[in-house]
């Protein structure tokens, strides 16, 4: 591939990755109108924003990594990301909760091919050494997804309804999907024709026998729950605490999340990859560092009673949290061939999203919940369900604010021990790229 088709594609698989992750945190940006008209629990948003998502993501991202392994890549991801948008635009029609689950499982099913096949993409397009930059690169749909996305979602929910934020981002989906089948160029597979078949259970084996990836994917899987588990709530805590509605929560929400994400994944793609010219240890040991030292200042910002105090301080702690990814991927594709990655890149994430966005947004939910009842009384969930605990200045709205802050700021530690078990996972990491590996 020459450098602009490279470019190119490094932009395509971006979009790709902005609308995959605005389909993971939509039903964030809307939760509160969602509650509202459907008078559903704080654990039922956490279920469907992240359990009903996460399962069948998860459960679809292997087949589908085995798909890409021996079809053309870009048009696996291309074909799902088109069947993910088709469910988006239409959970903008149901008239009830359940129905807005199925359209959430299938939003689900198609997004699975938004991470594991352009990762594989990505590793034959650069050379290992840059490998780390380029994810990171991918990942830069995630700010952008957050900054524009966010506001969009919110202030599109508040003059327009919630269903249309749906349907405005399926059909954006449905065209990213069609621009980058005409666009999007395969790249020549790095690894020999022969190990085409490769067996998703050796890519499991090798997996589990080097102790650096066993230490990354518990690290990362940690540094998902606390992410998952805080995003899904945080434009509600920003509504709850601050009196933000839908679009002004959703802006807050898109500068924190966004130019986190944007700092933090240029700043762990190059950076850990400088460091590691020396010593490759600190490709994963900056950013464990960073997880840990970013958990108090997110805190500090989280009890701030001055909104004008609190977004600047939680977005200087948030940009650590999002330094990991890019050299995460680089590490365990550095351990795996051209036949494999998409099967390695499928695995670790299922792991990591069956724990982060499976169990992170129901568990907050729970642990809001309860805290909320202990600092109202028995009965919270009867007099403040739906709308009742969104009245300004009332013991619900008051109630519920603050047990979503407790359970926010519990669930932020988890980046504190992802950061440890990276660490762990940067003193294990030796000169040996690993059995699989042929570049």
């Amino acid at each position: 591939m020459t450098r602009k088709q490279t470019a190119v594609a490094l932009g395509l698989l971006a979009a790709i990755n902005a609308f995959g992750f605005l389909d993971r945190v939509m039903i964030a940006l809307i939760a509160e109108k969602i509650k509202a008209e459907f008078l559903v629990t704080d654990l039922q948003i956490g279920l469907l924003g992240g359990t009903a998502f996460a399962v069948v993501n998860a459960l679809a991202s292997v087949p589908i990594a085995l798909m890409a392994e021996r079809f053309k890549r870009t048009h696996v991801t291309t074909l799902f990301l088109l069947l993910a948008s088709v469910f988006t635009a239409l959970a903008g029609a149901t008239a009830s909760f359940g129905q807005l689950v199925a359209c959430r499982l299938g939003m689900a099913a198609g997004n699975a091919a938004t991470e594991a096949p352009p990762h594989s993409i990505i590793s034959d397009m650069v050379p290992p050494e840059k490998r780390a930059s380029a994810i990171s690169i991918f990942m830069l749909g995630v700010p952008v997804a957050a900054l524009l996305g966010s506001f969009l979602g919110g202030a599109i929910a508040e003059a327009f309804g919630w269903r249309n934020t749906f349907l405005f981002f399926g059909v954006l989906g449905g065209l990213i999907a069609l621009l980058c089948l005409v666009l999007l160029k395969e790249p020549p597979r790095l690894s020999p024709p022969q190990d085409r078949k490769r067996s998703p259970w050796l890519v499991v084996r090798t997996m589990a026998l080097n102790p650096t990836l066993r230490f990354l994917i518990l690290g990362i899987s940690c540094i998902s729950l606390g992410s998952f588990g805080v995003n899904t709530f945080l434009p509600a805590f920003f509504s709850r605490e601050h009196g933000l509605n839908a679009g002004e929560a959703g802006l807050a929400f898109g500068m924190i999340s966004g130019i986190a994400s944007l700092v933090g994944t240029l700043a762990g793609g190059y950076g850990s990859e400088f460091l590691a010219r020396r010593d490759r240890r600190w490709l994963l040991g900056a950013p464990a560092i960073g997880s840990i030292m970013g958990v108090p200042l997110f805190n500090i910002g989280l009890h701030s009673p001055s909104l004008l105090v609190a977004i600047p301080i939680m977005l200087l702690g948030s940009f650590t949290f999002y330094t990991a990814m890019g050299p995460a991927i680089a590490t365990l594709h550095g351990s795996l061939d051209s036949y494999a990655r998409a099967t390695g890149s499928a695995l670790f994430l299922l792991v990591v999203h069956m724990i982060g966005q499976g169990f992170g947004p129901p568990l907050v939910g729970i642990v809001s919940d309860t805290a909320s009842t202990l600092i109202y009384g028995s009965g919270f969930g009867v007099d403040c369900a739906g709308a009742a605990a969104q009245i300004a200045g009332s013991t619900c709205a008051r109630a519920s604010a603050l047990g979503l802050r407790y359970a926010i700021a519990i669930f932020s530690c988890f980046f504190l021990l992802g950061g440890l078990l990276l660490w762990l996972a940067s003193r294990a990491e030796s000169e040996n790229s690993g059995p699989m590996a042929s570049d």
